[in-house]
Formats: structure tokens, sequence, C-alpha cells
């Protein structure tokens, strides 16, 4: 019997599809590969025909976060210190934030950031603090007693990288990513296009791997051809790859398989075209590599017309931060971070682009408050932070923690249990880019065991509402 689509009721359908589709590899994937999401979504979207972007920019090995927002004065700094001992920052090497926290604590950033400061300051950049991946709200009692549900994996690098991508802690081998599962639902307010919604800076990922979506990975530079594809020397080869792709396949292996390599080129090409239309932004971005992977980020923003994306997200991993033995590299990974992040501000604000783009850090986890020599150990909940022309900033959201030790966080050695799960952090985001509250389970399954998605507004308030 042929079924009308059209008659499905959508908010039915993914509200059903977001309670079992997750825990059933077949029915996602038939729901998916069939693209009834991006349809559904596009139908009665109010959203069409505006662009909005994600950048994730992923800080992989764990940022010591808590050596990145740092109490500045009063009982806090004393604890800080007091825990933090041979890794803690002194007072004048932090600078200021312009407010106190609505307990009365003061709070200050790496004085390496002047950039996130300013944005800060400005209103354009917020922090969320105390942030991290779990399947359930989790306390100290339920900790130690051994009953709380963790995520699988917990201080593992790897593990927790996939479960800070995927939103599904629970699973070692995640189907699909959050950006991904976004990008099912939302790639039908794309036009008519070879290149994916999805572009990483930093190869096949997690976070934008979806059931009918897929990451276009490209370097810096942005060049994604076969090489020599275009050189005169290649043309030979270049007719008899043609012919191979542009035979006819009766195995249906063989056909997928063919279509994959035919529309990866041709995606190459429409993509390489589309960049060499827009000014290289060479002005605005320093030589290191992630100021030129924010380079490419922004030169493919600025194309959004000719490759007709209205959404896209985009993946950009910087490294580095897994510092055991020693925390002196710190200040200068968060100096490259932050000058970087200022240079992609700037060239938002040249493109007229800044409300539209919002940039958002995730780590694998913080680390622990108690150093390990002069460097510190993997943990648990960190502080992260959004910057974007529509962030509602100049404010730390979530809950800041009480940095002494053996408080009712603590899971031993400072490694704070989150007070805000990654999926309330992300709610907001994908609320932004245009999910409805009622859809949200679609993209983050398990929101719904920190936040009512019946309660309107936002999990945590990122954005302005105005």
């Amino acid at each position: 019997m042929m079924v009308n689509k059209s008659s499905i009721n959508r908010r039915r359908f993914l509200g059903e599809a977001s309670c079992g589709a997750i825990g059933s590899t077949a029915l996602m994937s038939s729901l998916l590969n069939l693209s009834m999401t991006g349809r559904l979504a596009a139908d009665q979207s109010d959203s069409e025909g505006d662009y909005k972007a994600l950048v994730c920019l992923f800080l992989a090995g764990g940022n010591d976060s808590f050596n990145m927002l740092v109490p500045y004065s009063g009982d806090a700094r004393v604890d800080y210190e007091a825990s933090r001992r041979t890794v803690a920052l002194p007072a004048t090497e932090l600078l200021a934030l312009p407010d106190p926290l609505p307990d009365g604590r003061e709070l200050g950033i790496q004085e390496k950031m002047p950039e996130l400061h300013s944005l800060y300051s400005a209103g354009k950049a917020a922090f969320v603090s105390n942030v991290g991946s779990l399947i359930e709200p989790t306390t100290q009692s339920d900790f130690n007693a051994g009953t709380a549900k963790l995520p699988l994996g917990l201080f593992s690098h790897s593990d927790q990288s996939v479960h800070w991508q995927s939103t599904l802690p629970d699973q070692r081998s995640p189907q699909s990513g959050w950006g991904g599962r976004l990008s099912d639902y939302l790639s039908d307010l794309n036009g008519v296009s070879k290149v994916s919604m999805n572009v990483s800076l930093s190869g096949l990922n997690v976070f934008q791997s979806g059931g009918g979506s897929a990451a276009l990975a490209i370097s810096p530079s942005g060049t994604l051809a076969i090489q020599d594809w275009e050189n005169a020397s290649f043309a030979h080869r270049r007719q008899a790859t043609e012919s191979i792709l542009d035979a006819e396949y009766q195995n249906a292996f063989e056909r997928t398989f063919v279509n994959l390599r035919k529309n990866a080129i041709e995606a190459s090409e429409e993509f390489t075209g589309a960049l060499a239309a827009q000014s290289d932004l060479g002005e605005f971005f320093s030589s290191s590599e992630l100021s030129q992977e924010l380079r490419t980020v922004a030169r493919t923003i600025a194309s959004r017309g000719t490759l007709n994306k209205n959404r896209q997200t985009f993946f950009v991993e910087f490294g580095g931060w897994d510092l055991h033995g020693s925390s002196g590299g710190h200040s200068a990974l968060l100096e490259q971070l932050s000058k970087s992040i200022g240079e992609f501000q700037a060239a938002m604000a040249f493109l007229e682009t800044e409300e539209e783009v919002t940039l958002f850090t995730c780590s694998d986890f913080g680390r622990t408050l108690t150093p390990n020599g002069n460097g510190t150990d993997h943990a648990w909940g960190g502080n992260q932070f959004v910057v974007g022309g529509a962030v509602s900033g100049g404010r730390v959201l979530g809950d800041y923690p009480d940095l002494a030790l053996n408080t009712v966080l603590d899971a031993g050695r400072g490694r704070l249990i989150p007070t805000t799960s990654v999926d309330e952090y992300y709610g907001d985001l994908a609320l932004w880019m245009g999910v409805p509250s009622s859809d949200l389970g679609f993209v983050l399954p398990n929101l719904h065991r920190f936040w009512d998605v019946a309660s309107g507004g936002q999990p945590l308030g990122i954005f302005s509402t105005e």
C-alpha cells in the first residue's frame, strides 16, 4: 500500500522516532536513509531563507579550564590556591571579568586571552561552567556508593571525546553524532548542492556523523581535489577515471561505491570553485594552524550563497591540551586560542555575519584541581565558552563550583562532578539553529533527563530572545 508521507504528523513522528530509534540501528538507518526528517523539518520550518552556522572548536586532550576561568579575589581565591598549589595562577596574571557572579565571587581569565576578554566584555561571549558528559543527574553520594549511571570510560580520552560529540555516553560506538543528527533534521533548509552542510577541517569525526549526512573534509587551504586532477599531465588518467565512474554497474555495492567517489569529485570541484570566487580574507588571520583553519571556515561562510547553504556546521580540532607533567604550555595554547578566535570574529564582522555564526568550545573533560607535579590529570566537569553576535554574553552560565577540595561535587582529587550536562549546553545551540523544543529529542535524545522540553525557553539561556 502506498503511504502518503505528507499525512504523517511531523511532531508525532519525530517524537516517537527520538524515543525509540536511537536504540535501534536498523530503524534509525532506515529512517535517516529515507531523509524523512529533513523533509518533515523543512515542511513547517519558520527558519527557511535565513542563514545560521555553528563552529565546533574541539580542544583535544582535556583543557585545564579552571586555569582559564579563575577566582580573582576573596575566599574563593584562597580555596583555589589551596587546591591548585603548584599550578595556581597568580592573580596578577588574570584579566578581571567586568561583573561578579550573582553570589559576589569575582572571576578573571588568563591574561594571555585579551581577545576573549574583550568579546566577553562587549557581550559577545559567555562561559558555561562545570559542564560535562552525564547519563543522568549525578550526586557525590550516588557516585561514591556505585549506584550512579556513569558515562562509559569515564576519564578516558577516547571515550569522553566520543561522548561529547555524540551525547550518547552509554554507548562506546554510537551510530551518529549530535551535529550529524542536527544536519539530518535541518538539511532540507539548504538548496541544491553536492557540498555537505557539514564541513570539517579535522577529517572525519563523530560530531558530524549522521544517518543521512556526511562531513566534507577539507584542508586549511580549502582544497579537496584529487592530486593533479586538473594538471595537463594527468589528462589521460583523468579521462580513464571518468570512464570508470561513468560506467554502469550491476552490483549494488559497486554502484554505491562509484557514486560516492563521483559525488566526492563533483563536491570538490563545486567547493573549490565557490571559494575561488571569494576574497581569501588573509588580512584578518595570522599564520598559526588554528588561525588558518578558521580562515577557511570564514571563506566557506562567505561562499554560502554560491553553495546554496542556509545552515552549516564546522568542526575544527585544536590539540595539545593533555598536559600531565607540565602545565607550562597551557598559557601558550590559551593565547593561540584567544588570538585565533579574535581574528575569526573580526572576519565575521567584515562579512556582516556576526549575528549568524556561533562558535563554541568542547573538550574531552576538565582536569583535576590537585596537581600532578607541575601538571594535572584527567577529570570530569570543566568550563567552555560560546562566541557570537547572537550570544547574550558577559555572563557565566551554569554553576561555577566551589574549588575547595572535598566538597559535595568532588569525586576525588578535585575531579568535579558536572552540574550542567552537555545536553543542556547543546540544547541552546540546537534551538538557535532552528530545531523546535518539541523535536529536540531527535537531536539530543538524553536532554529530557536534565530539562523539561515542554517548559519553553532555553536550558541555559545562551542566546538573547529579543
